[in-house]
């Protein structure tokens, strides 16, 4: 089910938060490459740089994609995430 502008996002402040934040730094020291384009990720890079590492969720919330089960969350690049879009 789509999620309206504006709406809460479970994986940033809802009940899913915890398990997310648990995911994304086991992902940050066992991925090392874009799970988008399959480049290296240079985690020396910080945020709003492109190349900066993020988490992708391979099915989008949005899309119905679930916000914090493991299987669906991806190393990715800032700028691969964001073109790869919703």
């Amino acid at each position: 089910m789509p999620q309206a502008t504006g709406t809460k996002r479970l994986d940033r402040d809802g009940s899913h938060r915890r398990a997310f934040d648990q995911h994304k730094k086991e992902i940050y020291k066992t991925q090392t490459h874009c799970g988008i384009c399959g480049r290296e990720v240079d985690f020396s890079q910080k945020f709003p740089h492109p190349m900066s590492p993020c988490i992708d969720h391979i099915i989008p919330i949005a899309r119905g994609g679930h916000p914090s089960d493991r299987e669906n969350l991806q190393l990715a690049h800032f700028s691969c995430n964001r073109a790869k879009a919703d």
